[in-house]
This record gives structure tokens, sequence and C-alpha cells, in this order.
């Protein structure tokens, strides 16, 4: 069964540049991308940047077999790619992709389609 999540970060003060490079970034590793999500056993995922006045987030979209797992994973993961992409996104959000979830997933309050 699939599950699916959307999950948001902050965006530390005048990194949205930075958010934009490191996403042109990943795009340019997209086979080591691709092969991460694929040992992960991700199916789908999109990064958004939303800007609210004062601040901006980044919203991940993802979708996987077991979510919580692949995050877990993630969270765990030494290979070289992945330290890297969790590397990157805390110098942008000041999150540690290193540590596994200690917050509840977010509630889905409606679902169309997926």
């Amino acid at each position: 069964m699939t599950s699916f999540v959307a999950l948001s970060f902050p965006v530390l003060a005048g990194n949205e540049g930075k958010a934009r490079d490191f996403a042109s970034e990943v795009k340019n590793k997209r086979k080591d991308f691709e092969k991460s999500s694929k040992r992960l056993k991700i199916k789908r995922q999109g990064w958004f940047l939303q800007q609210l006045p004062g601040s901006s987030t980044l919203i991940v979209f993802m979708e996987a077999d077991d979510v919580q797992k692949a995050l877990s994973d993630f969270s765990q993961s030494a290979d070289p790619f992945d330290s890297w992409l969790k590397d990157g996104t805390k110098r942008i959000t000041g999150m540690d992709f290193n540590r596994p979830r200690q917050d509840p997933y977010p509630e889905i309050l409606f679902s169309d389609g997926f």
C-alpha cells in the first residue's frame, strides 16, 4: 500500500536563494537522486518554496511504499548522496535530518485522488 505525506520546514532567514540553488544542484545529480529514491522506495516527491510575509517554508510532498520507513531509513543512511542531501537541507532549514522525526506526521484533513 502506498502512503504519502506533505511536510513543511522553515527556511532560515535569507536562505531562499540557497534553497533554489540547492534544488538546482539536486537536479544536476539526478541519477544519484533517483538511486537514493529507489533504495528508500520513494515513488514520487516534490519540493516547493512557499514565501510568506516575514518567512519562507520548504514544503516536501512524498509518496512511498511506507513514508515513515522511508524517512527513518533516510535519517539513518550513511550513503554519500544521502549525507550530502541532509547536509544541504540542514544549511537551508537548520534542521538535522540525521535524527528521526520526533514530532507527529501531519494530519490529513482532505484527500482527493491520493
